[in-house]
């Protein structure tokens, strides 16, 4: 399941600035094709964080209260990335880049351990086992020591 949709981000954007971000030959009609994939590309760059600690892409099904916390932050940095990839646009808005920087900061937090994702039980990790090996070989029967000039 995606953390956000092209919808969404044409809602957060309004018709006329989606419709100048997403066309990359006039400006002036919307392209549903680029808005998957800068959709795409902003799940891509969350489920490189989150993967460092959980599966990816988080299951949303079975965590339905991490969807809005995900897409918020999912869809600031596809706001930014919208603005970056417009050929129509020369500065981004301060707001984008503070928004983007902070989600991306949110994002390395989650990865580091410093946030916790806020689920009800903590999503399926993306290793074997996040307490590290569960197995410990026996003693060896003769160490280096022993084995000295032999």
């Amino acid at each position: 399941m995606a953390y956000i949709t092209a919808a969404q981000l044409s809602n957060r954007l309004g018709a006329g600035l989606y419709a100048r971000l997403t066309d990359r030959v006039s400006g002036t009609m919307a392209d549903a094709g680029v808005a998957q994939q800068i959709v795409d590309e902003s799940e891509a760059v969350a489920n490189s964080y989150l993967a460092r600690r959980y599966a990816t892409p988080v299951d949303l099904l079975a965590h339905p209260e991490l969807a809005a916390a995900l897409a918020a932050r999912v869809l600031d940095l596809a706001e930014y990335a919208a603005w970056r990839g417009s050929p129509f646009v020369t500065d981004l808005p301060q707001r984008v880049q503070k928004l983007a920087q902070q989600a991306g900061a949110w994002f390395e937090a989650v990865a580091r351990g410093e946030v916790l994702l806020p689920a009800a039980a903590a999503p399926a990790s993306g290793h074997a086992d996040a307490r590290g090996p569960l197995y410990t070989a026996p003693e060896r029967p003769m160490r280096a020591e022993e084995l000295d000039g032999l």
